[in-house]
């Protein structure tokens, strides 16, 4: 969460430093391809931050999922 706010941090400091002419559309043009950047940096933010998420969420699930089997086979070695 970190890193996008340091992203958009970023972004937001180099579109203030923006040195566009005063045409309407040269701003509108240049606003639309700030924007389209910031999207493209948010999607991109956001399918990192996901596939860290899913990949933590997996291991934690296969770390729980080798304890219990570990606990599963200890237990049937009692019974034998």
């Amino acid at each position: 969460m970190k890193k996008l706010f340091i992203v958009l941090a970023v972004a937001g400091a180099l579109t203030a430093c923006n040195n566009s002419a005063n045409n309407t559309d040269n701003k509108k043009d240049s606003l639309d391809s700030v924007a389209s950047e910031k999207k493209e940096m948010v999607d991109s933010t956001t399918k990192a931050s996901e596939n860290m998420m899913d990949s933590s969420a997996n291991a934690k699930k296969d770390m729980i999922d080798s304890t219990t089997k570990a606990k599963k086979e200890m237990v049937d070695s009692t019974k034998k």
